[in-house]
């Protein structure tokens, strides 16, 4: 029988150290919390899973003061992130290319785009191998923060009052049971918080399988040979798209994936070779000099969503990729493990520091889930199109692709505009940005806001309609409101007159909401696109409610009540429609 340990009032046992536990963790500190994280592994990963922090993560990595120090790790600002098509190394250019931009671009396009239609903050790439260690220092470095790498989570058993959690030392095999008031699982694919509770996967893995070889080389003139690039993707000898190579610092770092058989064996697999064979593509191997292999592997891509992100008494919480898989095209996994983290942070600080009711926290999968599922689909969509190269090639003789004849040129040209127009796996800022929550804490006007506005994958759309993420936008002092905005809850008012805004500042100190207020009257450009003269913005950047008029301290109350979670469910009627009380 385990010891028995009691963690301290307050406090989120956190399961699984990779980049969504440390970053939850840190999350909860920004906000006052204390947490104690274990993780199985002794040390950070050594798998280059992630290589994009995209630009919707980097705003929340801004927002709890991370997002400069994070860009000195990642890869120089002035390297555009190009993604060449070839048939191989061998031949003198590619296909066709996307040309995406460097953090310097990037960044100039935002302040020379003040529409609203921009984040604030470019991309970043950078390796989950660098990512880790150095957030894992940052953890290290943090006072309310505990790490405890080392230790397995066995099992989580949740009743009304509380969480027993079975952790095991994998050095001694000793085991602890550690009770608790709120557990996180983000404990990867494999989770054993969401085995423990019993909740399954829906999806799982598609019919390919892949060999990753994760190396060192610094062949620049080889790997080089048609231009500097973030990703290749290769036809392969079947005349379809078989491999893809990711320079992950613009150094000496490397990865490659090599499509396979799905009965390729684990012995069959030469690194050496499959390396290789991704950079020859269409004409058989090419070498290039290798200093190190860092690691290899088979994997197999899998597009599943969990049923369920919480436990029955929403006092365990599933979070990355624990919750949700899916295949890495388009860099949606961790940046949603990301929004995961930041999300159930947040949330959970608000209700352990008595700042909101227990709805609050029970919108985190009512709002997180339905991003999820629509952002694996999109993987997948993204993976597709690599996939009609075969179709395009017609099966026929694909060696003629390179050839200077007018079936060769032909060939090409049809390569080339197909891709320009499925150019989306990094450029959907509307997958990344637009996302909008629809839960018991968001408040629509029945009548002003019945409309949605208009969504497409491709563009974000600016908007304060209630769940959206707010535009961000330069003031005329050239400050970001982003960066105007409080730590906690904020209120923007784009008038001078009397709306009733003291109504629900009042209401704030009575509920001990932290909120602040922010008054904009003078900010016309902004207030064009904020649409109300009263926007209520939280902690995540996304609006909880909009309006033009408070009238009355009833009103305020019902508003504040219903956006921090403290109308209690009390019964469902028969269209499942919520009768709420007042908390």
């Amino acid at each position: 029988m385990s010891t028995i340990h009691d963690l301290p009032e307050g406090t989120v046992l956190i399961a699984g150290g990779g980049p969504v536990g440390l970053i939850l963790a840190r999350v909860l500190s920004f906000y006052g919390v204390k947490s104690k994280l274990f993780e199985r592994n002794e040390t950070t990963t050594s798998w280059p899973k992630m290589d994009l922090t995209n630009p919707r993560s980097m705003e929340l990595f801004r927002k709890i003061g991370l997002a400069d120090e994070l860009r000195k790790h990642g890869v120089p600002s002035h390297f555009d992130y190009n993604v060449l098509i070839s048939t191989g190394l061998s031949r003198e250019r590619p296909l066709t290319q996307w040309h995406l931009p460097s953090v310097d671009k990037f960044r100039k396009r935002i302040r020379e785009t003040n529409d609203g239609t921009q984040p604030l903050e470019p991309w970043q790439r950078i390796s989950q191998v660098i990512f880790e260690r150095w957030l894992k220092g940052v953890c290290e470095d943090d006072p309310l923060i505990d790490l405890n790498y080392g230790f397995r989570v066995d099992a989580v058993e949740e009743d009304r009052t509380c969480v027993r959690t079975t952790v095991t030392n994998v050095k001694t095999g000793v085991s602890t049971t550690w009770r608790s008031a709120h557990v996180a699982g983000c404990d990867g694919a494999s989770s054993q918080v969401r085995r423990s509770l019993n909740i399954p996967l829906e999806g799982g893995p598609i019919p390919a399988r892949a060999l990753l070889v994760h190396f060192k080389s610094s062949d620049l003139t080889r790997l080089h040979k048609q231009g500097r690039f973030w990703h290749i993707f290769f036809v392969g000898e079947s005349g379809g798209f078989e491999g893809v190579i990711i320079a992950q610092d613009e150094k000496d770092t490397w990865t490659v994936h090599l499509f396979a058989p799905i009965d390729t064996k684990v012995e069959e697999f030469d690194p050496l070779e499959t390396i290789s064979r991704v950079l020859g593509g269409l004409y058989g191997k090419y070498e290039v000099n290798v200093d190190k292999i860092l690691v290899s592997s088979i994997w197999t891509p899998h597009v599943a969503v969990a049923r369920s992100w919480a436990s029955q008494n929403q006092r365990v919480h599933l979070a990355g990729d624990a919750a949700h898989q899916n295949i890495p095209t388009g860099g949606y996994g961790m940046n949603m493990g990301i929004g995961d983290a930041f999300d159930l942070g947040w949330k959970l600080a608000s209700v352990i520091e008595g700042e909101a009711g227990p709805g609050l926290l029970a919108s985190y999968e009512s709002e997180r889930k339905p991003v999820a599922v629509r952002n694996v689909q999109r993987s997948r969509e993204h993976f597709e199109v690599h996939g009609q190269l075969q179709r395009i090639l017609a099966g026929g003789a694909p060696l003629c692709v390179d050839e200077d004849t007018e079936d060769g040129k032909d060939l090409r040209r049809q390569i080339h505009e197909y891709y320009q127009r499925h150019d989306g796996e990094n450029r959907d800022l509307g997958i990344e940005m637009g996302y909008r929550y629809t839960s018991a804490v968001i408040l629509r006007d029945g009548l002003l806001d019945r409309v949605e506005p208009p969504w497409s994958p491709r563009q974000y759309t600016p908007t304060t309609w209630p769940g959206s993420r707010i535009p961000h936008v330069f003031l005329s002092d050239g400050t970001p409101i982003f960066d105007r905005l409080g730590k906690n809850w904020t209120l923007l008012i784009f008038c001078d007159e009397d709306v009733g805004h003291q109504y629900l500042l009042c209401t704030a100190r009575r509920l001990s909401l932290p909120l602040d207020q922010l008054s904009l009257s003078h900010e016309t450009h902004a207030a064009g696109l904020f649409e109300r003269k009263l926007v209520l913005v939280r902690p995540d950047h996304h609006a909880a409610w909009r309006g033009n008029v408070v009238g009355s301290l009833e009103a305020a109350e019902t508003i504040l009540r219903t956006v921090t979670g403290r109308l209690l469910p009390t019964g469902l009627n028969h269209d499942g429609i919520i009768r709420p009380q007042l908390a």
